[in-house]
């Protein structure tokens, strides 16, 4: 018998398949098994279990935190065995399991390293517009959900740059407007955008885009595109100025 696939999916939302099917575990065994598959990179090494278990439960006495630890692992070893490893001392999730979040991160390592051609499997934008676990405000998941974030959206626009260089307008497109949605104050985003319409020949579009997140960023965060941006989309390097506040903003945005 093939060995069974083990899968933890964390984004857009919580979710564990074993072989084919879906498992259902209560809230607290979904803590610890996602914490485990975050951190599973980078920590090298079994987690200690009175650590985890009072991060994981921080609000109640260490004896406590460790008892509901026990009863998580019982519930994740219950829909399968090979979800996590465990002794007295550490746990770690298994290592057959497969999440969803490495996949993606891999994906974004992949594109953004020059040396490396872009692959078919690497186009596909899915993985890199999905929410790391939506609607979860756990203290030890927000970094993390940040850092994973802007990952992605390098990845996007390195992707529509890619996209773009080998003249796939519309997945370039697809790309661009993607890593706009997921941050639209960011300058680097929408300079992606401007080269893909720069690319088609559409200078006028171009310059709307410029407009656009000229707009966009002055109502938001009272600051202009930097020159260079303007500048990519202008032979004159102008862009209409919008109206100054009455004290004044000279700040200007850097390209991130």
């Amino acid at each position: 018998m093939p060995p069974t696939t083990l899968r933890v999916h964390l984004l857009n939302g919580f979710r564990v398949d074993v072989g084919q099917q879906e498992v259902l575990l209560p809230a607290h065994a979904q803590r610890v098994l996602a914490y485990l598959a975050l951190s599973r990179p980078t920590a090298g090494s079994p987690l200690r279990r009175t650590p985890l278990a009072e991060l994981l439960w921080s609000d109640g006495t260490s004896q406590r935190a460790q008892a509901s630890l026990r009863t998580s692992l019982w519930r994740i070893r219950r829909a399968h065995a090979g979800l996590v490893d465990a002794d007295r001392e550490r746990v770690h999730l298994g290592e057959d399991v497969e999440v969803d979040v490495e996949r993606s991160l891999a994906q974004a390592d992949r594109l953004l390293s020059a040396e490396r051609e872009l692959e078919a499997r690497d186009t596909a934008i899915a993985d890199l517009v999905a929410d790391l676990l939506p609607g979860w405000e756990e203290d030890w998941l927000l970094l993390e959900r940040e850092r994973i974030r802007q990952v992605r959206i390098h990845a996007l626009e390195a992707l529509a740059h890619r996209q773009c260089r080998l003249g796939r307008i519309v997945p370039a497109l697809d790309a661009a407007y993607a890593a706009i949605a997921a941050e639209p104050l960011r300058e680097s985003a929408h300079a992606a955008l401007i080269e893909v319409h720069l690319a088609q020949g559409n200078v006028v579009e171009a310059r709307r885009q410029v407009e656009r997140y000229a707009r966009l960023l002055w109502a938001e965060m009272r600051l202009r595109p930097s020159e260079a941006l303007v500048a990519r989309a202008s032979a004159d390097g102008a862009i209409p100025s919008p109206r100054p506040s009455p004290e004044g903003a000279r700040a200007t945005s850097r390209p991130s």
